[in-house]
């Protein structure tokens, strides 16, 4: 006879079994029967959305650990993902003094204003969210693939966003005083709108991450809105624009650009850093196979080519990195720098961008319509 002892563990086992089989047919039952409701109109249960809360902070705070942020506290920053906010986020998360679209708020669940929320999150949880999105809630992941570099503008202005008042958001979005969108995704007005973030004739880029477009060929920012739009060029911020043109906008879009005098070049940049910069723009690396830049990036090369001059030393080298890191090479022309840009060192890539910022580009050197035919 087995002691008292191991004839209650038996017991306790056996009932424990017993549960454990129990509640696999009731969720067999209920699961086949079909009598949970899923309808977006019944809210969960109270411990299926406490549940379901719970499993959500903490896959965010497992899976965004590691993850280091960036300085953010630049104002340019700020504003870019402001304008990316209000093009991107806004219909369904509103905004302070934007009223929430009403079919965002019979989600369910309904996306939430951010302005409350997102003190709740660390700025990598943030990051993260943003990146990835959020399964059973309608959040996507960021659309450019690899991306990353994109997704930091709009955590910097989420952590501005508490508090901010309607005028504040107004600016820092270029929201006009009707409270809507005053640039490209609004009505589609041309060059004035993606002048918003990528400056014009005027203005200056709003920041690093958008490059200056004036004076660069006609041809190359075709192919460019035209790459964005087929997704074989990745960026979450121009897909989605590009893929909402006509060829024809596009078209007339790349043109406005093109006949724009080009940006000036960037003083400021260490002299050291640009004459470094200089002998690989116009003699490469010999030693590592890499061949001088203004090989294709000068003059009246092909307008296939962007012209490098004027752009900022934060975008070029951001660019050259992705073509590194195989972000950027799935393109015919993307495969022809990738496999230069992984020869590249770290700085390299800086004492290159520098030199490139550094340098206007002469007004005399725009390609003009007639001489911009393809190779």
């Amino acid at each position: 006879m087995a002691p008292p002892a191991t004839t209650r563990r038996r017991a306790l086992a056996l009932g424990a079994l017993i549960a454990a089989a129990g509640a696999v047919v009731l969720a067999a039952i209920i699961v086949l029967s079909g009598v949970y409701n899923v309808a977006a109109s019944v809210p969960h249960f109270h411990v299926t959305d406490r549940l379901l809360k719970l499993v959500l902070w903490r896959s965010v705070d497992t899976h965004s650990a590691g993850i280091e942020a960036p300085d953010l506290a630049d104002a340019g920053l700020v504003r870019l993902g402001a304008r990316h906010f209000a093009a991107g986020c806004e219909p369904c998360h509103a905004g302070p003094g934007i009223r929430q679209d009403p079919v965002a708020a019979a989600m369910y669940p309904a996306a939430p204003a951010l302005g409350g929320k997102v003190a709740d999150w660390e700025t990598r949880e943030l990051f993260w969210i943003v990146r990835h999105g959020l399964k059973f809630t309608g959040m996507p992941q960021w659309p450019g693939d690899g991306r990353d570099d994109e997704v930091w503008p709009v955590v910097a202005f989420l952590r501005r966003l508490p508090g901010l008042s309607p005028g504040d958001y107004a600016d820092l979005a270029g929201l006009d005083e009707a409270g809507t969108p005053s640039g490209f995704m609004a009505d589609r007005p041309g060059a004035a709108g993606c002048a918003l973030c990528h400056g014009d004739a005027v203005r200056a880029p709003v920041a690093d991450p958008a490059p200056a477009l004036q004076g660069q060929s006609k041809a190359y920012l075709l192919r460019a809105l035209e790459e964005y739009a087929g997704n074989a060029r990745q960026s979450g911020m121009m897909e989605a624009v590009a893929a909402a043109l006509s060829p024809r906008e596009r078209e007339r879009l790349a043109g406005e650009f093109a006949a724009m005098p080009p940006r000036a070049g960037d003083a400021r940049q260490d002299p050291e850093r640009v004459a470094r910069g200089a002998a690989i723009a116009s003699g490469g690396v010999a030693e590592r196979n890499v061949p001088p830049c203004l090989a294709c990036h000068a003059g009246r090369r092909s307008p296939q080519f962007p012209r490098l001059e004027g752009l900022s030393a934060g975008y070029i080298g951001t660019q050259l990195r992705l073509f590194r890191d195989g972000v950027r090479g799935g393109t015919p022309y993307g495969a022809i720098m990738a496999p230069i840009a992984k020869r590249l060192t770290d700085r390299d890539i800086e004492d290159a961008a520098a030199f490139f910022a550094s340098r206007g580009r002469p007004a005399s050197e725009m390609a003009t319509d007639a001489g911009e035919a393809a190779p």
